[in-house]
């Protein structure tokens, strides 16, 4: 008896369901570019306000581990080519974000946020 109770409520916990009508809510992060190459690297906790007030390596030493490494290599070419350091972007997060300083994602579609 008590082995099937424990086998049913191993079986609830494993068949949750991510939201209503098994609908997967999408992982966006919003932050900072602080570098742009094969990959960028993006920053939540900066601010405007610092990109005015500190210099771009400032920036990138106090935050670069608490920031996420991107990959584009699946988003379109022409909105990679307009990024710049300093700029606000949102990115949707294609998986999940690997836990590593800075932490990788990779990136599904990225759009720059007009302030």
């Amino acid at each position: 008896m008590k082995r099937s109770v424990f086998l049913f409520i191993l079986l609830l916990v494993g068949c949750g369901t991510s939201g209503q009508n098994g609908d997967v809510a999408e992982l966006t992060v919003t932050g900072y570019v602080l570098e742009v190459g094969e990959r960028i690297l993006v920053n939540e906790k900066v601010t405007e306000e610092e990109f005015e007030t500190k210099t771009e390596q400032e920036i990138h030493d106090e935050y670069y581990y608490s920031s996420t490494f991107f990959s584009v290599s699946s988003v379109n070419h022409s909105v990679i080519s307009k990024l710049e350091v300093g700029q606000k972007v949102k990115i949707v997060v294609e998986g999940g974000i690997a836990e590593s300083a800075p932490a990788q994602a990779k990136a599904s579609k990225i759009e720059i946020v007009q302030e």
